[in-house]
């Protein structure tokens, strides 16, 4: 008599519904976040305004490396979504330097616990942070200050105002040559305002922007216009509106205010075709007149998290746009989780893991044991734009990097048997 055989549970059912042209796989490519740059200009050239962001923060890497600034030291960028941004992250990048993203709008104890926590020597701001920077740049390592303005398009030169007097006695030394590395440290994201900061390398970023563009094959290559209102200092915000765009050739407007009025205008005047925007984004803009939203009547894909039931339709109503809700993390870079464009779209879930990502999850307070499919637990995520660690390692943060390279997120979900997961709110215990 043969023994009926049982087959053990597809270690990866999400991978069935993978929309057409979507790989399962993904090979990073050793190459750092100036090399995409670098690719992006001699593949699009002019029309996407690669070229001339190259030439601007080739000029803004010029200004810092005459302030000291040199490989490993790490630059603070209190900015808005503004193409100072845009600039100031790549001529910090190139110098092999590391970015220390912080919301411009932060109060001064988060802003003096950031600086001072990542020990940036020089701090990027808007005008309107400068005055709350003054206040608290004693109790940091701060040594120059360069004020950037947050408004119009490329700037011409890339050099920024003559930065703050720097500290009596407290200049760096000359910079050196060497530049980034693709496993070196390129970006440190805080995870909560007073708690610890993820390490993100360039091959997390890489990685991340790769995932992004894979999953969109719809995107026509060098002729789409982005609108990018999530907030660049957060890790999701620079995979859509700065790493991104790179592979596909896209180019982006970058809105400092998601001021529904303003977002409006300016997707009708630049003929956006891609809108990222948070849930709470939408909402708002939602909550304008029908007519008013005739103005995203360009759109072809909108990109958000997780919304409820009632915002998801009044998308869909409103703009005749490809609805993709997702869900991020700071220690991913941003991406772990998407639906699938078209037929396979589970509108009310996160969707399914992107090329290259592996989850599980874990018993509420015992993450180390995997709960079965359908089963309520503590989501856990590992790929290659998973960061390694945390800045310096802080008291408890140890708890949060599992063995095998499992990252816990702190985050309640159920991936169910088809392999869509739907993350049900934060558990508050896994983050500090």
């Amino acid at each position: 008599m043969t023994e009926p055989q049982v087959t053990a549970p597809d270690p990866r059912p999400w991978l069935r519904f993978y929309a057409a042209g979507v790989p399962h796989c993904l090979r990073v490519p050793d190459v750092t976040l100036p090399g995409l740059l670098e690719a992006a200009v001699r593949r699009h050239g002019r029309r996407s305004g690669f070229r001339g962001l190259h030439r601007a923060a080739g000029a803004c890497a010029d200004t810092l490396r005459t302030l000291g600034v040199r490989h490993g030291d790490r630059v603070a960028l209190v900015l808005p979504n503004c193409p100072w941004f845009a600039v100031a992250w790549h001529a910090v990048l190139r110098l092999g330097a590391v970015a220390v993203t912080i919301d411009p709008d932060a109060s001064r104890q988060t802003l003096r616990h950031q600086l001072a926590d990542a020990g940036a020597v020089v701090a990027i701001v808007g005008e309107s942070a400068g005055e709350r920077l003054d206040a608290v740049r004693e109790d940091t390592y701060v040594r120059d200050v360069v004020t950037v303005p947050i408004g119009g398009e490329w700037p011409r030169g890339g050099r920024p105002r003559k930065p703050a007097r720097s500290k009596p006695g407290d200049r760096g030394p000359e910079s050196t040559d060497r530049g980034p590395e693709p496993g070196g440290l390129a970006a440190l994201a805080y995870v909560t305002a007073d708690g610890p900061a993820a390490m993100l390398t360039h091959t997390n970023l890489v990685a991340a922007a790769h995932q992004l563009a894979l999953w969109h094959p719809q995107l026509r290559d060098g002729k789409e216009t982005a609108l990018a209102v999530t907030p660049l200092w957060r890790p999701h915000g620079l995979l859509f509106g700065l790493t991104a765009p790179l592979l596909t050739g896209t180019r982006t407007v970058l809105l400092p205010t998601a001021e529904p009025r303003t977002l409006l205008r300016t997707a009708r005047r630049r003929k956006v075709t891609l809108l990222s925007a948070e849930p709470a984004d939408c909402r708002r803009l939602l909550r304008r007149p029908a007519h008013e939203l005739e103005a995203l009547a360009t759109v072809r894909t909108w990109l958000t998290g997780m919304l409820d039931a009632a915002t998801a339709d009044r998308v869909r109503e409103s703009v005749d746009a490809v609805l993709v809700e997702g869900y991020g993390i700071p220690e991913a870079a941003g991406a772990v989780l998407a639906n699938p464009r078209g037929a396979n779209a589970r509108p009310g879930t996160s969707g399914l893991p992107l090329p290259g990502t592996e989850i599980r999850i874990g018993q509420e307070g015992a993450p180390g044991v995997e709960l079965p499919l359908g089963h309520a637990g503590e989501l856990l995520v590992r790929g290659p734009q998973v960061c390694a660690g945390y800045w310096g390692d802080p008291v408890g943060t140890g708890r949060l990097l599992l063995p095998g390279g499992w990252l816990r997120t702190g985050d309640i979900a159920v991936l169910g048997p088809d392999g869509y997961v739907t993350v049900l709110g934060g558990t508050g215990s896994s983050r500090g």
